[in-house]
């Protein structure tokens, strides 16, 4: 992306006549942790400019495309084409009705794949520590936001606002790419075999699923069963969402970010993937049902206000009950990867070589600490629900 000036004063002056004075600009690469930015640079840009003889200062945060080949997969695929019409198309759009940016104000961009965004970090929100992962009120703030942007996503549907391609589910129809994910998935669950605690003697099971594993999430996400469906965030968790703090310390707010994997789905995906990446295990005991309903009673606050129909916390519960392929899934591929140690994360650069991805990198993940204390949290819940016996 080339900065310049000219561009800044542009971007500055808004819909203003005042005229804009750049004083200097800067760029820090490499703003945000790399265990939390996995196929792009996240980059600052600070620029203090003068305004009817006041000086100013702002941020912006710059998306660009990393060097590792694996951002080069995702281009030849075009796994990245979604965010650019997600902010212009969408979530603008939603803005319009709703008076709230669900995530950061896009202001430019020059190639699609580089995106020139508000600092929401400026504004006084930050990321969570992820090894903590979320305490009630967080939860409660990001299903509250959640409930709305899926209500807001039937609206725009409803006057055919959302094109098809934001529809689709990212690697469906191409093939090399969901062969690497085939091979992952069978990967992932040798790897959660050998994590999950020998007490529960679940190893023969979970080796039985792992060659069906990518046909029955695909499945999942696109059944006909479905009651319901919205465009999916695709991508929900922690590493994903940004809080705002008052002075006590309590979160007040939540925007989401990366919107790269959206499609047209069950809102379950969104629920179960930030559920079990992002909330404490001792708050899906205590409140997961009270968070439900406040999704359900938002959603359905935010859909009548529409007329755009409702959808019901039985539906809901019944179609959670499809997902079980996934949730095997998310505990052996984005459970990992969430919790992947921050003061060792994973050296992207050395995944692809010659065409051929070395999944065998992803172990040390699969050896973390945190991981497998909260891996093996769960695993009692869904041995109780039967789903290893199902899936």
């Amino acid at each position: 992306m080339q900065i310049s000036n000219d561009l800044l004063s542009k971007i500055l002056s808004g819909d203003t006549p005042s005229k804009i004075k750049i004083i200097h600009w800067h760029i820090e690469k490499n703003a945000f942790p790399q265990s939390n930015n996995h196929t792009s640079e996240l980059n600052r840009l600070l620029v203090e400019y003068q305004k009817k003889g006041k000086t100013f200062k702002k941020s912006f945060i710059l998306k660009v495309p990393s060097e590792h080949p694996l951002y080069d997969i995702g281009i030849q695929f075009k796994l990245y084409e979604k965010e650019y019409p997600m902010y212009t198309e969408v979530l603008e759009e939603m803005y319009k009705i709703d008076g709230e940016h669900i995530g950061a104000k896009l202001y430019y961009s020059d190639d699609k794949y580089s995106l020139m965004m508000k600092d929401l970090t400026f504004s006084g929100y930050k990321v969570v520590d992820k090894v903590k992962q979320l305490d009630y009120h967080q939860c409660y703030l990001v299903f509250r936001k959640l409930a709305k942007f899926h209500a807001l996503s039937v609206k725009l549907d409803r006057h055919s606002k959302i094109s098809p391609t934001l529809k689709q589910v990212p690697w469906l129809g191409k093939v090399e790419l969901e062969e690497q994910c085939r091979i992952y998935f069978n990967y992932a669950c040798d790897r959660l075999a050998q994590s999950i605690d020998s007490k529960f003697n679940l190893d023969e099971k979970i080796l039985r699923m792992k060659d069906d594993l990518f046909d029955k999430v695909l499945q999942e996400i696109t059944s006909n069963q479905l009651t319901f469906k919205v465009l999916s965030h695709g991508d929900l968790w922690l590493g994903n969402t940004l809080f705002k703090f008052n002075k006590y310390g309590h979160a007040m707010k939540v925007k989401f970010i990366d919107f790269q994997c959206s499609s047209w789905s069950s809102p379950v995906f969104d629920i179960l993937l930030f559920t079990l990446t992002s909330m404490r295990f001792e708050v899906f005991e205590k409140h997961f049902d009270f968070l439900m309903e406040t999704y359900i009673e938002t959603l359905n606050d935010t859909l009548k206000f529409f007329q755009c129909g409702e959808y019901s916390l039985e539906e809901l519960r019944r179609d959670m009950d499809i997902f079980h392929g996934s949730v095997i899934m998310i505990l052996c591929c984005q459970l990992p990867q969430a919790l992947a140690n921050p003061e060792c994360p994973l050296n992207y650069k050395k995944f692809y070589t010659d065409g051929v991805v070395d999944f065998k990198l992803y172990d040390v993940c699969f050896k973390n600490d945190t991981y497998l204390k909260i891996l093996n949290k769960w695993i009692p819940h869904y041995v109780k629900k039967g789903l290893f016996d199902r899936s």
